[in-house]
């Protein structure tokens, strides 16, 4: 928990972003929720259960501690963000304000989101549907159905916009061939034997 914490204030520089308390709130519920002691498990959840009415006032941000999310997760913007308990975040995701992901009213299920994914204020991502790693959800878009990797998902409803994403990474072997060209490159040739 306390490295997560760390990780969120390096990001945030401040005690006074809303996000950050927000994230800081959640962090502790799912703290909680892993403790073995039952007492204290029961005690430290009555406590997180009573801050959790007071933080989407404070901070517009709805959090419930039952969601997943993996490393480096990013609350840009406060306000307005409604996320769901059976929500799965992957690593280095990012949200802006006034952002919904949820569930369908006529079909069970959560998004489960990929790595290095953003979305955009305004954007509603709902139902059991998939979004795919470094893909884009553009502001104020209404996603209902799985966004492919590195694509952008842009209007209402959406349209897919394959390899358009502006957080497309290259693949980790052309990477790993850029690395070998620039360290060839930089290295002076070998000396001759005499």
């Amino acid at each position: 928990m306390f490295e997560r914490i760390r990780e969120d204030y390096a990001f945030y520089r401040s005690w006074r972003h809303r996000a950050f308390w927000a994230l800081l709130l959640f962090r502790y519920g799912q703290w909680s929720l892993g403790l073995k002691v039952a007492p204290l498990r029961w005690l430290t959840g009555k406590v997180y259960g009573l801050l959790r009415i007071f933080s989407p006032i404070f901070t517009g941000i709805a959090i419930d501690r039952g969601m997943r999310v993996g490393r480096q997760f990013r609350i840009v913007h406060a306000g307005g963000i409604v996320l769901h308990p059976g929500v799965v975040f992957g690593d280095r995701c990012g949200i802006m304000h006034n952002v919904t992901v949820g569930t369908n009213m006529d079909k069970p299920g959560c998004p489960r989101i990929g790595d290095d994914v953003f979305l955009g204020a305004g954007a509603v991502v709902i139902g059991d549907i998939r979004v795919g790693d470094g893909a884009l959800i553009a502001a104020n878009s209404l996603v209902f159905f799985d966004v492919p990797a590195d694509a952008l998902a842009m209007g209402v409803p959406a349209v897919i916009y394959p390899n358009k994403s502006r957080l497309r990474r290259p693949p980790p072997e052309a990477t790993a061939a850029i690395t070998h060209e620039t360290t060839s490159e930089t290295q002076p040739p070998p000396a001759k034997a005499a």
